[in-house]
């Protein structure tokens, strides 16, 4: 091999190429969005070593795609959407025509890969960010957020379900390894779906260096733009749709001394998503009378001031293989509020307020200590700032690289 071809070596290892599943990075991002962009972001940086492309949809798309990446707060897109739509256009299509199409992609895919070989001089590893991976021959690592659709399929569109389940046993056979967001996870991962757990890397998300402490003055315009008042609203972050729990913790808010409740409002910072939630006589009443307010999705520009400048954040969810939002708002210096199950503790630790997301008695109990116990609160936030510095993007993106070398190893 001459001397120009030779494969790169850094403090990681051989220069590494990285076909990375990117569905979601652009249009109104959801967690598993968010995830992909910021460690897309991450290993750009030249020190890493990793020449990568981005698949999005059927297309192949080079990194500075990334540069581009805006988020809308009005187009419906993200994972969930381009799931559902290829489960109808799935749907529609004879078997033939869907062998073809996947025929096609694989055709497409080891072309990308064995152009970027001959490039780099490397290994090339396909990563797929959300869970059900296009056809491929090389080495594959799969990453898995949570498997809620199977502890609660009730809570989750039926076709998503079924597009899921129809695409998981061709994704269990290809994969070469699995990178899971939380040890929970992991474990259900072994549970559910009977993956060895040696095949199994947990690498946690990180939080933005964006999400941080903000004073009032700075968060000022945003708090105007939405008519609300600094530290004197509950705020929740998250796609509205049953999974997250919000009918719960509406009635736990409606449950606070109506004093507090009017001088605290409910904030949804969040678009809508599949299922009914929040659509109901109280729900109704609440939007009324201003105690609840719903901001539909909001870029993470602003997200960073209502974060920093709420009273507490709310996160009862049902079920979550991280849970974001947490950290994030830890990292931003608020109290947090949050469910004592499934991922959620892990994630949260001893920096939260941890709560049966089933007892809507104990949520509201949890909000009013935040609200109204000033020692707490501020125990609250030094806590959760410590604890949200555990988590960054440099962490998580060694833990991926070194998946992608044990995977190219195999």
């Amino acid at each position: 091999m001459s001397a120009q071809n030779q494969p790169r070596q850094n403090a990681l290892g051989t220069q590494i190429g990285l076909l990375l599943g990117a569905d979601g990075v652009t249009g109104r991002r959801s967690g598993v969005g968010r995830v992909t962009l910021e460690m897309a972001r991450t290993l750009r940086d030249p020190a890493r070593h990793v020449d990568m492309a981005l698949l999005i949809g059927d297309s192949v798309a080079p990194p500075d795609l990334l540069d581009r990446a805006t988020e809308s707060t009005t187009t419906p897109s993200g994972p969930l959407r381009a799931v559902l739509a290829r489960a109808r256009a799935v749907a529609s299509r004879s078997a033939t025509v869907v062998a073809l199409h996947g025929w096609r992609l694989r055709r497409r895919l080891d072309y990308a890969a064995r152009d970027m070989a001959r490039r780099i001089g490397g290994g090339i590893v396909y990563h797929e960010s959300n869970m059900i991976a296009r056809p491929f021959d090389g080495a594959t690592v799969v990453m898995v957020h949570d498997l809620s659709w199977r502890a609660h399929p009730a809570l989750h569109a039926p076709e998503k379900v079924s597009w899921i389940e129809r695409r998981l046993p061709a994704t269990l056979r290809q994969a070469t390894r699995f990178v899971s967001v939380s040890d929970f996870t992991a474990r259900t991962m072994v549970t559910e779906l009977g993956i060895d757990r040696a095949r199994i890397d947990v690498v946690s998300p990180g939080v933005s260096p964006m999400f941080r402490p903000m004073d009032a003055r700075d968060a000022a315009p945003v708090l105007a733009r939405h008519r609300l008042a600094d530290r004197s609203y509950v705020l929740a972050v998250s796609t509205i749709e049953p999974r997250k729990n919000f009918d719960r913790l509406l009635a736990a808010h409606a449950r606070l001394p109506q004093a507090l409740r009017a001088r605290t409002p409910l904030v949804i910072a969040g678009g809508r998503g599949w299922g009914r939630a929040l659509d109901d006589d109280l729900a109704a009443r609440a939007q009324r009378d201003g105690s609840l307010r719903l901001l539909g999705h909001v870029p993470d520009a602003e997200l960073v001031a209502l974060y920093a400048r709420a009273a507490v954040v709310a996160y009862p969810s049902l079920y979550e293989g991280f849970g974001l939002p947490v950290v994030e708002a830890m990292a931003c210096g608020t109290p947090v509020v949050t469910s004592g199950s499934t991922a959620l503790r892990d994630t949260a630790g001893d920096a939260a307020l941890l709560v049966d997301p089933l007892d809507t008695d104990a949520i509201a109990v949890a909000l009013r200590r935040a609200l109204e116990d000033d020692e707490l609160a501020v125990a609250l936030r030094a806590r959760g700032l410590a604890h949200a510095a555990r988590f960054t993007w440099d962490r998580t993106a060694t833990g991926m690289i070194e998946s992608w070398r044990t995977a190219l190893a195999a």
